[in-house]
């Protein structure tokens, strides 16, 4: 990083210390009677945060430490909402920043060191399969997917590990830049894709399906693979739609949530009043209504945040998480081996897809799929395995300038 680019990164680093102190301080005072543990809250996050910062400047010299930035402001922003919606949430998501933060410094090791093992890409599909497996067999049902597994009180979500490693069984297969059997990889990831689908987990499909496809348009340059690929999108878009209960009344409320606002369009409409009420400057942090927003820790924290800090706020996260996507396209560019381009791909396309599929479904773009926004809502596994993503990018940029050194040595 060089003189520039660090003093941009340090003013970013004092105004993300500057928000959070303040933010923390009034949620604070707008307790009644006073309460501390919103700023002990503040003290724990940044004390997070430098360790990291000093971890990767001393130890992984070179880091994009844009990576960690970003995704810790993110991660302070959607505290700042728990701590005003649930504080007994917010105190767990401390906690599981602490370890994403840690997870972030062990994939970026993992990747800069141990990446280099020729590791088939059958065993990564085998773990991702297994990975999907394991709630259909010993897992518990949350809003009507299947998709955790439960020990002693303690949610695990073993999709969200699961996207890492499908990442890497896509760019392992796919390295040579074409497929060499088209009936075997289609079944690979149609079986991974039914995994999902029996576990009612929709959205996860859709993600999976759509970074499969484009990551093999990367890789291959092939558009009829995206043009079959589009038509089976549409058919199994028909075939859940009849298929699946829930899939149904999801659609029919994105298509007229007035059509039964207190019934199926409940959710969808309080988002879109939020969102409304906050008009471009928002309603100020501690005085909108998320009490009347469905699963507003999880899946509708992006429509409390627009009501309290309004359109311009909603905007500046967006861009935020438009910043990351950009990074990990930047980091692709930088790398020569295939199979760390179309990591990288794989990694960036799967992030910016979730993305624009939970916020798309908080404004009634698209339709809601109950995927989480990464590091803002609430859940560990989610916020546990986006820092591990962000960690892979980080290794695969540290590699990328490494190659380059070597090649001007």
């Amino acid at each position: 990083m060089d003189s520039r680019e660090e003093a941009i990164y340090n003013r970013s680093l004092a105004a993300m210390a500057l928000v959070g102190f303040l933010s923390f301080l009034l949620l604070s005072v707008y307790r009644k009677p006073l309460d501390f543990m919103p700023f002990y809250g503040a003290l724990a996050f940044l004390g997070v945060v430098f360790i990291g910062y000093f971890f990767t400047g001393w130890v992984l010299i070179s880091s994009d430490k844009f990576l960690l930035l970003l995704s810790s402001f993110l991660a302070q922003l959607g505290l700042i909402m728990l701590c005003r919606i649930n504080p007994e949430l917010f105190k767990k998501q401390v906690l599981f920043f602490a370890i994403g933060v840690a997870f972030f410094i062990v994939a970026s090791l993992f990747v800069k060191y141990l990446l280099r093992l020729d590791i088939r890409p059958f065993f990564y599909w085998v773990v991702t399969a297994l990975l999907l497996l394991l709630p259909l067999l010993f897992g518990v049902e949350k809003g009507g997917a299947k998709n955790w597994l439960a020990f002693d009180g303690f949610t695990f979500q073993p999709s969200e590990l699961a996207k890492i490693t499908f990442a890497f069984y896509l760019a392992g297969t796919l390295k040579e830049g074409r497929i060499e059997s088209l009936p075997r990889m289609a079944g690979e990831i149609l079986l991974v894709l039914g995994l999902l689908v029996l576990a009612k987990d929709l959205g996860g499909a859709m993600l999976f399906y759509f970074t499969a496809l484009i990551v093999i348009f990367v890789a291959t340059s092939r558009a009829d693979f995206m043009a079959l690929g589009g038509g089976l999108a549409a058919v199994f878009g028909v075939l859940g739609y009849y298929l699946f209960d829930h899939v149904k009344v999801r659609i029919e409320a994105w298509l007229n949530p007035w059509k039964d606002v207190p019934g199926r369009g409940y959710q969808i409409a309080q988002s879109l009043f939020a969102i409304a009420e906050g008009g471009y400057f928002g309603t100020g942090l501690g005085l909108g209504r998320p009490d009347f927003i469905p699963a507003v820790a999880t899946d509708f924290i992006f429509s409390a945040f627009a009501e309290e800090f309004g359109f311009l706020g909603a905007a500046a996260v967006v861009l935020m998480y438009f910043l990351l996507v950009y990074r990990g396209i930047r980091i692709a560019l930088r790398l020569k081996d295939d199979f760390d381009v179309l990591l990288a791909v794989g990694h960036t396309v799967m992030f910016g897809m979730q993305i624009f599929t939970i916020i798309g479904g908080v404004i009634k773009l698209i339709p809601v799929t109950g995927i989480t926004l990464p590091f803002m809502s609430y859940g560990g596994s989610s916020m546990v395995m986006s820092f591990a993503s962000m960690g892979v990018l980080n290794g695969l940029w540290l590699k990328a300038l490494e190659d380059e050194n070597d090649d001007e040595a």
